[in-house]
């Protein structure tokens, strides 16, 4: 994966948890990150103010490009736990969104789409509804997002957009195996392949139990893995996600470094 944690990782569980509370009004998008750093060493970063946007590419001292944008926009948050997102696999483009509303759904949403690290803007998209990013396929053309349904519970869709023909796709993307089942809960943890195939976030459900939404965002599917949980509410937050990729599996990882659950990354089994 090109993109590394930019945005300061909350200290503790209770500081989290205060996060989660602030969160929970508009559904699990946790909305923007202040910086986010690719393989490349160049760190990209967004400051609103008076209504526009100035965008910032840099890499140590050196400035690699500045963009003035009108309307207030940002580098995504893709957990509650302060990952950033927003850059694609190749590092070939970048997305801000605009920040969320928690008090209400937002009638609008709009995303900007910009080249880096040149950051020439590329395409503006707007979507009626309340929408958050969620991911990009590894080829750029796919945008993933997040479509609030609910002000009063963390319950959404996974939707997909066509960056080429600036379409959102009709079919919501659920798991097959249950369609019926609806999305609900809280990012805290998320890791992607080299390749930007697969990206794989541990969720915390409203009711208390973790799971791992893989989104094959190369093929537009995604699969639910509910894994056994023994420990407390706030042990969910402090969880974190390891993948080795020669091996195949993916971990969630206790703060002890203890394994609370291994998966199997070619069926998606839990393996222990």
């Amino acid at each position: 994966m090109s993109t590394r944690v930019g945005f300061s990782a909350l200290a503790g569980g209770v500081a989290t948890l205060v996060l989660v509370g602030a969160a929970a009004g508009a559904g699990p998008w946790p909305g923007l990150a202040q910086s986010l750093r690719a393989e490349n060493g160049v760190i990209y970063a967004a400051a609103q103010q008076a209504g526009a946007t100035t965008v910032t590419a840099t890499r140590g001292a050196q400035v690699v490009a500045t963009k003035q944008l009108k309307g207030r926009f940002g580098i995504p948050a893709v957990t509650l736990n302060g990952s950033a997102g927003g850059l694609s696999a190749d590092g070939k483009l970048l997305v801000l969104a605009e920040p969320p509303n928690y008090s209400s759904l937002k009638k609008l949403s709009r995303f900007l789409v910009l080249r880096a690290p040149s950051l020439r803007l590329v395409r503006t998209v707007t979507l009626r509804g309340d929408f958050g990013y969620d991911a990009l396929s590894p080829d750029g053309r796919t945008l993933y997002l997040l479509q609030h349904r609910s002000v009063r519970s963390p319950d959404y869709a996974v939707r997909a957009y066509n960056l080429a023909t600036g379409r959102l796709y009709k079919q919501v993307i659920v798991d097959k195996r249950t369609p019926d089942e609806k999305m609900n809960g809280y990012p805290v943890a998320r890791t992607t392949t080299a390749t930007g195939d697969w990206v794989y976030t541990l969720y915390s459900k409203a009711s208390g139990e973790p799971f791992v939404h893989a989104l094959n965002a190369k093929g537009r599917y995604a699969m639910c893995v509910d894994f056994a949980w023994t420990g407390t509410q706030d042990d969910i937050w402090l969880l974190r996600l390891s993948l080795n990729e020669s091996d195949q599996t993916l971990t969630v990882l206790m703060p002890s470094g203890a394994t609370a659950a291994k998966i199997d990354t070619r069926t998606l089994n839990v393996l222990s």
